[in-house]
C-alpha cells in the first residue's frame, strides 16, 4: 500500500538482542496516551465550562477522540521525516479512503437522529467540530516536534560517540 521512507535502506538493522519495545517506543506510547487523555478530558471539561450539557460534552469528547486518532495516523506515516507535508497528506490512497469513511461514519454517529437517540449524542456546531479537529492538529504538531527532537538527540548522541573514538 505504502512506499517506504526514502532513506530506509541506509538505516542499520535492529540489533538481534535489542528489545522489541525500545525506549523510544515506550516513551511514545506513554506520551500519546497522556496527550489523548488530556485532549479528550480537556475537551469534555471545556465543553462543560462553555455551558454544554452532559450529552453534548460527551459527544465532543468522542469526536475529539476520533479526530485525534485520524491525526495520529498521519503522525506515524514517517518514522524519521516530517509527516506534515504534501506527500505525508496525500500519501496512500487507501488511508485517505479509510479516513473519509471514518469521517462519514462519525458524522452519522453525531448527526443522525436515530444514532443520537441510541447513544445520547447531540448535533455539534461547526465551531464545536473545529474545536475537536484542533485537538487532533495539536496532537500532530506535538508528536512531530517530539519525533524530530528524538531524531536530533539520537544524531547528536552518535556524533558525540564518533568524536570520542
Amino acid at each position: 500500500f505504502e512506499r517506504p521512507e526514502a532513506a530506509i535502506m541506509r538505516q542499520p538493522p535492529r540489533r538481534a538482542n535489542a528489545p522489541i519495545l525500545s525506549r523510544f517506543i515506550l516513551w511514545r506510547v506513554f506520551l500519546v496516551s497522556i496527550l489523548f487523555a488530556m485532549g479528550i478530558f480537556g475537551q469534555f471539561a471545556l465543553a462543560q465550562m462553555q455551558g454544554a450539557g452532559l450529552d453534548e460534552a460527551r459527544t465532543m469528547a468522542l469526536n475529539t477522540l476520533v479526530a485525534m486518532e485520524v491525526f495520529y495516523l498521519f503522525s506515524v506515516r514517517y518514522r524519521h521525516g516530517w509527516s506534515i507535508s504534501w506527500q505525508g497528506v496525500k500519501g496512500t490512497p487507501a488511508v485517505l479512503i479509510a479516513i473519509a469513511i471514518v469521517i462519514v461514519l462519525q458524522a452519522g454517529f453525531t448527526y443522525l437522529p436515530f444514532m443520537q437517540t441510541l447513544f445520547d449524542t447531540v448535533a455539534l456546531s461547526v465551531w464545536q467540530v473545529a474545536q475537536c479537529a484542533a485537538a487532533g492538529v495539536l496532537l500532530l504538531v506535538v508528536l512531530e516536534i517530539d519525533k524530530h527532537a528524538a531524531n536530533l538527540w539520537k544524531r547528536l548522541g552518535s556524533e558525540m560517540t564518533a568524536a570520542r573514538e
